[in-house]
Order: structure tokens, then C-alpha cells, then sequence
């Protein structure tokens, strides 16, 4: 073999034995790409949710725990909350994720009533129960079936509303605003109003001391169905005009509570509803969110079994967080399941 072509041998050679060596860097690169698609690392974090051993907590550790099942080795702590409480919580990160409905979450962000400032670096997540409905609950026998027939008669109403500035009071007062009727006017007409909420207000119920208790609660409630127990309880209906109004002003949706959801209601109901969401502070990583997004979407079957209310949520619900702006991590994740455009 000459010395030319010796050369030209080797030179060959090493060219192929480059190629081999690209080509492997080029697979070894790709196969790590797909691990790290893959593969999820642990979340540590915190979500604040409900009292303790009410509904609400019981809410926030299904989806704790459903992180925990996709990010195999995550630490999620759930905290005692409340539902006007926990979005300026969020808000200033001093929680990194929080429930509350959708209502209370964009008053905080916009920085409307129940708070004083707007806490604009809230974000949300997801839906997590798509509808809580509003419900008027009064004794059977009082002597009105409807809001025109109490501001008409301007009948003597002991009013349990929950705590001021709660959802469930704000929604009350504005039902009565919309027919131009305030607190003091109940008063006036020797009615009362009581800050009273939950078992409390259907114990006062009980004794003859209140007329009527409103709040936005899940459909079938446990209060109520507990207060029916003892008491012949029936809800108060909305109008269309006054679900029109209210709705528009709170960031609510017109929705019906079906016949058969209570023993003792027969009929359809026309209402109003807010979904509860999960929200997250802005600066939470796009990465740590998609992850929690994608860990309630594969765990809807086992959200089921945690609470009925968790039934109602599809997939197609998550994306309806209302005004509140998602989290670019969520809505990653939403667009690639082809659940937003």
C-alpha cells in the first residue's frame, strides 16, 4: 500500500469513528430531553385552604394529595384558612397557593370590596369545585315565598347573613341592594341582620330566632341538610332580573339548583354560583405549576372519591377560573391539552 493512499485510509477512519461519536451525542441528548420530559422532581410547598374539619380542607388535601401521587417524594403542606382571607394571603406570597371562589379571588386582584388594595400579583391555577350555589334558606312556614314578597310587605326579616365581608354576606346584600333595599331598612321595618353563618345561623333557626340565612355553599350542603333534620326548611328562588344584575356586578353566573337535591325541594331553583379556585402567587415557577396543573387533570378520577363535589369537575371546567389571569405554567399546560387556544 503506497503512503498516499495509507493516508487517505486513516484520515477515513477517524472521519467515521467523528461521525459514530456525533451521532451518539446527538441520541444520548435526545434521550435526556425525553427523561427530563418525563420525569417530575418533588414539589415542597404550601396551600392554605379551609377551617379544619370543614369541607374546604377537606378539598385542599385532595389536591395536596394529588400532587404528591405525579412528584413522587413531594412535601405539600395544608394550612387552615378562609375564603375572603386566603387571596391577599397569596397575594403577598406569605402562601405560596391558596382555594377561594372566583368572586373573592378577583375582588382581591382588582382590589374591590371585601379589600382595600389590590393584590395584583395573584394568578390562577385551576377550578377546583365548579360551582358553589347561593342559598336562601328560610322555615317552612314563613309567610313569603320570594324577595318581592318580602320587600313588598317589607316584612319584619331576622336576617342571618355570615361574616361581613364574607362572600356569602356580600352576595346577600347586594340581592337586597338590587331591589333598593339596604340593612337599616330591614331594621326599620324591625327586621334584624346578624353576622351569623354555617350551624350557628340554623341553630338560632331552630329556636325561632332568625327568619332566614343566605350563603354560597355546595349543592347539597351539609348545614342544610343537617338543619333539615329538625327543621321543614324551603329555598327562596332569585328573579332572572335579579340574577342579571347581581351576577354582572360580583363576577357570578346564573345557574339552577336541581329538584331533588335536597328532600324537601321539588322544584328547580334559579340562583346564582362561583366556582372555587386554586390560586398561586405569580413568581411561583412556570415549571412547579404546570406540574400541579397537570397533577389535578390526571387525578380527576381519584378527586371523585375524595369528596362528591369533586364529581362535577371535567376536564373541560379546569380553564373556567374566571377573571383572574392564569399562571403561565397552567396555561401551558391547558394549551397543550388543547383546553384553551
Amino acid at each position: 500500500m503506497s503512503r498516499q493512499t495509507a493516508i487517505a485510509t486513516l484520515m477515513l477512519l477517524c472521519l467515521f469513528i467523528l461521525s459514530a461519536c456525533g451521532n451518539e451525542n446527538v441520541v444520548s441528548k435526545a434521550d435526556e430531553a425525553s427523561i427530563k420530559t418525563d420525569k417530575t422532581s418533588p414539589i415542597q410547598t404550601t396551600i392554605i385552604g379551609g377551617r379544619t374539619g370543614g369541607a374546604w380542607s377537606i378539598f385542599t388535601e385532595g389536591i395536596a394529595e394529588s400532587i404528591r401521587r405525579n412528584n413522587v417524594g413531594s412535601m405539600i403542606t395544608v394550612e387552615p384558612g378562609g375564603i375572603v382571607e386566603n387571596p391577599p394571603t397569596v397575594g403577598v406570597n406569605k402562601i405560596p397557593y391558596g382555594l377561594s371562589y372566583a368572586m373573592t379571588a378577583y375582588a382581591a386582584y382588582i382590589g374591590e370590596e371585601p379589600y382595600e388594595r389590590a393584590y395584583e400579583d395573584i394568578r390562577a391555577v385551576s377550578v377546583v369545585i365548579p360551582a358553589n350555589y347561593y342559598q336562601f334558606v328560610v322555615p317552612a312556614d314563613v309567610p313569603f315565598d320570594s324577595f318581592e314578597e318580602i320587600v313588598e310587605n317589607q316584612v319584619a326579616l331576622r336576617l342571618a347573613v355570615d361574616q361581613k365581608g364574607s362572600a356569602g354576606e356580600i352576595i346577600t346584600r347586594n340581592i337586597f341592594e338590587s331591589y333598593g333595599v339596604s340593612y337599616d331598612d330591614i331594621t326599620t321595618w324591625g327586621g334584624s341582620v346578624d353576622y351569623l353563618g354555617g350551624s350557628k345561623a340554623f341553630e338560632m333557626m331552630s329556636d325561632h330566632r332568625i327568619d332566614a340565612t343566605g350563603d354560597a355553599v355546595s349543592v347539597p350542603s351539609s348545614d342544610i341538610i343537617e338543619a333539615s333534620t329538625i327543621l321543614d326548611l324551603k329555598i327562596i328562588a332569585l328573579s332572572q332580573e335579579t340574577v342579571q344584575v347581581v351576577s354582572e356586578k360580583l363576577g357570578m353566573e346564573p345557574n339552577t339548583i336541581e329538584a331533588g337535591s335536597y328532600t324537601f325541594l321539588d322544584e328547580d331553583l334559579n340562583t346564582l354560583s362561583t366556582q372555587a379556585i386554586l390560586m398561586v402567587h405569580k413568581d411561583v415557577p412556570e415549571e412547579e405549576v404546570y406540574q400541579v396543573t397537570k397533577s389535578i387533570y390526571d387525578n380527576l378520577e381519584y378527586l371523585g372519591n375524595v369528596h362528591e363535589e369533586f364529581k362535577k369537575l371535567i376536564a373541560e371546567k379546569m380553564t373556567d377560573v374566571g377573571n383572574v389571569p392564569l399562571h403561565p405554567g397552567a396555561e401551558t399546560f391547558f394549551r397543550e391539552q388543547g383546553l384553551i387556544e
